[in-house]
């Protein structure tokens, strides 16, 4: 299956930059899947099979819920438009023209610099994209969105 990015780029147009989720943007599903299974194992073994298998499932589903809304979360740059996509089943896309950019701003906690994730806001001619959370390596992509800003202000 191809990604998302990759069906709508159009003819000329080239992705220069693509950002990722960090995985600290799905930290509570990975503990609380982890640990909901591990609690279910812990049953299994005690002789409640049912209960067990129930609390196994319910720990794999969260897991997964949060693996799959991390891996179906795209952000890229293109030497035309910034994109974001979000969602899997149901979609949620925000895509602004270079030339409509007005600000990029990006927001890190004190443990966002530490662990490298942090905010990209985007504003435009208009309206202002929903902040993109937990972004890996934000200065990197504000960076590739400001060179893609610059090189298309200068054709």
């Amino acid at each position: 299956m191809s990604s998302y990015i990759e069906e709508i780029v159009g003819p000329g147009e080239t992705v220069v930059h693509v950002g990722h989720v960090s995985f600290f943007a799905i930290l509570g599903s990975l503990i609380g899947g982890s640990i909901l299974i591990a609690a279910g194992v812990v049953v299994v073994l005690g002789g409640v099979l049912p209960l067990g298998a129930a609390v196994a499932i319910a720990g794999v589903i969260w897991l997964a819920s949060g693996l799959i809304r991390r891996a179906s979360t795209e952000l890229a740059v293109t030497n035309r438009r910034v994109i974001a996509k979000f969602g899997l089943v149901r979609r949620s896309t925000v895509e602004i023209n270079l030339s409509k950019i007005e600000s990029v701003r990006v927001e890190q906690s004190v443990m966002g610099r530490l662990l490298g994730y942090g905010s990209i806001i985007v504003t435009g001619t208009g309206a202002t994209m929903d902040p993109i959370p937990f972004i890996s390596r934000p200065i990197e992509f504000r960076q590739a969105l400001q060179a893609a800003t610059d090189a298309a202000g200068a054709r």
